[in-house]
């Protein structure tokens, strides 16, 4: 799962003013996979899905990116052509600001920059967790991890509106065994499944569920030596 932080209030005034909104509805294309237009999207309302479409057209959604969350940063800094395709998630406003005027905004916003740099780094550090846990993790463990991170701004229960298939093709594994990774769930009174949700009933028991699985010592545990 891809993992990125919202804008800051003061800095998402800023991009709004050097911003062209446009509205999408619910499924539209915001963007493609190798699309090289230079630039940087905000999410100012609504929801983007982050997904990948395979050569036997299978969908991998990596990542729901909620108001205030950005992408399209690879662009502006690696040069780099976007690597997924982006849609909307219900009606959803994007803010799109072209290099020229990203450029100009950091010369008036240093702490953009300084935000930038900890989004890119965050998503580096999930996307080597995700490639540990593939290796070394049951995929009951990924798949409670993977829903932990789905409610970590939960309070208490939460409601997932996503499906068994939605879940496989983010983990890369088939339905069938996202389904009886789920069954055991429930058995174990993590999870409460439904039609095209999940019920997690204790979110603050969830995530020591997980810790207690994952085989690795905390970040910043010191071993011997």
């Amino acid at each position: 799962m891809a993992v990125t932080t919202a804008l800051p209030a003061s800095l998402r005034k800023a991009v709004e003013a050097a911003a062209v909104p446009i509205r999408y509805r619910d499924g539209a294309l915001i963007q493609s996979r190798g699309d090289a237009t230079p630039g940087l999207s905000v999410v100012r309302a609504g929801a983007v899905r982050i997904r990948n479409i395979g050569a036997d057209g299978s969908h991998l959604t990596t990542a729901v990116f909620g108001a205030g969350q950005t992408f399209g940063e690879m662009t502006l800094f690696g040069d780099l052509p976007r690597t997924f395709d982006a849609r909307a998630f219900g009606p959803t406003t994007i803010d799109h600001v072209s290099q020229e005027r990203f450029e100009r905004l950091l010369d008036e916003h240093p702490a953009l920059s300084r935000f930038i740099l900890r989004s890119l780094i965050l998503q580096l550090h999930a996307a080597l967790e995700f490639i540990d846990d593939a290796r070394r993790l049951p995929l009951l463990v990924r798949v409670a991890k993977l829903l932990a991170d789905m409610t970590r701004f939960a309070a208490d229960k939460a409601t997932l509106e996503t499906t068994q298939t939605s879940l496989a093709n983010t983990l890369g594994v088939t339905r069938v065994s996202v389904a009886n990774a789920l069954a055991e769930l429930e058995r174990e009174d993590v999870v409460v499944r439904g039609y095209a949700r999940i019920e997690i009933p204790d979110v603050t028991a969830l995530r020591p569920w997980v810790d207690a699985r994952a085989e690795l010592s905390p970040v910043g545990a010191h071993g011997p030596g």
